[in-house]
């Protein structure tokens, strides 16, 4: 093979696969990664457009939890993003940062460095406090509209607050993750579900779990479980909707009348990881919202 056709051969070789070293194609989406800050942040990316959804799962998740969304919405005109908030996932691992203010940080570092200055947020779990310390700075680029899913401003009980859990029940979790990991957070991937699911979608989401730090795990866990984000909820400055099941009511209820411009869904028969359980409920319901005027 002589010099010219080895360069027409590699020519050809580039045009067919593309430059390789941001990502991978990874069937219904993009396998990326940017830098951000002192971290390299895992996302996924799928779909074109101006409107573009920003997806967070919530603690110790990774993005592809939100496998029924990305398809669904990229096949109607929307760019659509789910990322690794650090120390998750395959974004980078830290000692130290892990906090919702941090991870809030880190989105807005993101949005500028992938240059989205107009998305729709939606945030899961404690993801809703990453959401909540990232519209609190003034610095935040401001959304179109925000979703809520199944989160709580503040975890602890008390007489003007429904809550979601007490301190001892809070102790008893931490101290079961000590103790047996593995097993604590395969129990606690079941109790996100109100059906029963497919052991492989149980496994998968239990391994993703358990790669993440011990360390973070907990610190991210005592933010959770001490931070009170109550007052951000009146400076929410865009439409949202709270999304929850009927466990989760009386949360959204008391989010729905903290939020000035706020709509509530509860999903009946589902679990905290109702965009898995009821992923044709969930969509609607969302695609109704990111509808409206």
């Amino acid at each position: 093979m002589n010099r010219k056709t080895v360069l027409i051969f590699f020519s050809i070789v580039f045009l067919v696969a593309g430059p390789s070293a941001h990502g991978k194609d990874n069937g219904p989406w993009k396998d990326l990664v940017v830098e951000v800050g002192d971290i390299k942040m895992h996302y996924l990316d799928a779909g074109t457009g101006d409107r573009v959804l920003v997806f967070i799962p919530g603690w110790t998740m990774t993005a592809e939890v939100w496998k029924e969304q990305i398809p669904y919405f990229s096949s109607r005109g929307f760019r659509v993003i789910a990322l690794d908030p650090r120390s998750q996932g395959l974004t980078t691992k830290t000692e130290s940062g892990n906090t919702y203010q941090q991870h809030a940080a880190d989105l807005h570092a993101f949005l500028q460095a992938l240059k989205i200055d107009h998305s729709y947020l939606i945030g899961w779990g404690s993801g809703v406090l990453a959401l909540l310390d990232y519209i609190s700075s003034p610095e935040a680029l401001k959304p179109e509209k925000m979703v809520f899913v199944d989160g709580s401003p503040a975890a602890l009980k008390s007489e003007d607050y429904p809550g979601a859990m007490t301190v001892q029940q809070a102790r008893r979790f931490a101290l079961s993750l000590e103790e047996n990991r593995a097993k604590a957070t395969e129990q606690f991937i079941r109790s996100l579900f109100k059906q029963h699911q497919a052991e492989t979608l149980i496994n998968e989401m239990t391994a993703a779990s358990v790669k993440m730090p011990l360390s973070a795990t907990l610190s991210l866990y005592f933010d959770l479980f001490t931070g009170d984000r109550r007052p951000a909820l009146m400076h929410v400055p865009v439409p949202s909707l709270v999304m929850t099941n009927p466990e989760g009511r009386l949360v959204g209820e008391y989010m729905k009348s903290k939020i000035p411009r706020c709509s509530l869904e509860v999903i009946e028969g589902a679990g905290s990881a109702m965009f898995l359980e009821k992923p044709q409920t969930f969509n609607q319901i969302l695609e109704n919202f990111l509808g409206e005027h």
